[in-house]
């Protein structure tokens, strides 16, 4: 299964191509459930294939192109690598919370959250703890990308730059990079130059729609892009998905769900949120919102979609076809759910 797997996720992870191979879905009565990839359920730092590592509160997921799954582990103030065979490594950090950049086995994180990576390769990570984004290089660097430790709220270039609380990243093709900038209430873009400046939001905490300029969000923490740009904004506390256009228009594309955390989207333009209540839900692309995995239970089952059990899943991160990889934080393990 894990070949399977990552060939498909590298697919996905190239413009949402077409894979001609699926994950073998577990054996029960449905067509799809859910399957523990990497991690046992014991909070530690401990690297060995597959459910023979332990990982410590995984809050976020992404995939590279030759299939390499990337783990912000948290607890551990980490970054991890699952190669495609299912062998997991630390990528960067030496586990202590601390903020050193320098080559990456010897460099310090605090409390790592979301991550994207460029066509180039570069990995970038919203160091929450320290207030800034991160970049580790193709070189094995890590290096501060924008931010200077600073909490607060300030654009610009180079050092005065401030964010509070970085959550969630989404990167374009042009490699503008979309910060979800928790608790300054807006979306932060880094453009391909280093130039940080607001995206959407006031500053204020509210739910009002209408131009980027004057729009208002509540503590965002969960980004995607589609395939036409539109960016998705996950609300916890508002309890919705909001969409951004390319034009600069912020809309509430679906309501309902029990405060999401992250969002990822598939080929197809479907949704997919991890929610404080333990699921993870589905909003096809007119906004429907239905449950996709998960019974809403705390817990840990492995099985049918809607029999399943998570505990505090976090990160998510969707192939063309649905399949989505969960970051089940408070399992302390990496989850899939197949369709």
């Amino acid at each position: 299964m894990r070949n399977n797997l990552f060939a498909i996720l590298a697919l996905a992870s190239i413009m949402y191509s077409c894979s001609k191979s699926k994950p073998t879905p577990p054996n029960n009565t449905q067509t799809g459930g859910v399957t523990t990839y990497v991690g046992n359920g014991t909070p530690g730092l401990v690297n060995a294939p597959g459910t023979g590592a332990e990982l410590n509160s995984p809050s976020d997921i992404v995939v590279d192109a030759l299939g390499n799954l990337y783990i912000s582990d948290f607890g551990n103030n980490v970054i991890r690598k699952v190669a495609p065979g299912g062998s997991v490594s630390t990528y960067a950090g030496d586990g202590t919370q601390g903020y050193k950049d320098a080559a990456a086995a010897s460099a310090e994180f605090n409390g790592p959250e979301g991550l994207v990576m460029d066509q180039n390769g570069n990995l970038y990570v919203a160091d929450a703890g320290n207030n800034v984004i991160r970049e580790i290089t193709v070189a094995g660097q890590v290096v501060t990308y924008a931010g200077n430790g600073t909490s607060g709220y300030v654009d610009g270039t180079g050092n005065v730059v401030e964010f509070a609380k970085p959550e969630a990243l989404a990167i374009d093709k042009a490699k503008n990079i979309y910060v979800a900038d928790y608790f300054n209430n807006v979306i932060r873009k880094i453009g391909s130059d280093g130039t940080v400046s607001t995206f959407a939001g006031t500053g204020a905490a509210g739910l009002n729609d209408g131009p980027a300029s004057t729009a208002t969000f509540h503590t965002p923490s969960g980004l995607t892009l589609d395939g036409s740009n539109n960016l998705y904004v996950a609300e916890g506390v508002n309890s919705d998905i909001r969409q951004i256009t390319p034009s600069g228009a912020v809309s509430t594309f679906a309501t309902g769900l029990n405060s999401p955390l992250r969002v990822t989207v598939d080929g197809s333009s479907n949704l997919y949120a991890s929610c404080s209540d333990n699921t993870i839900q589905k909003i096809d692309n007119a906004g429907k919102v239905s449950a996709y995995a998960g019974s809403g239970v705390p817990g840990y089952i492995d099985g049918s979609l809607l029999q399943s059990e998570f505990n505090g899943p976090v990160g998510v991160f969707a192939n063309s076809q649905g399949v989505v990889v969960v970051a089940d934080s408070e399992n302390n393990r990496i989850r899939v759910v197949t369709p």
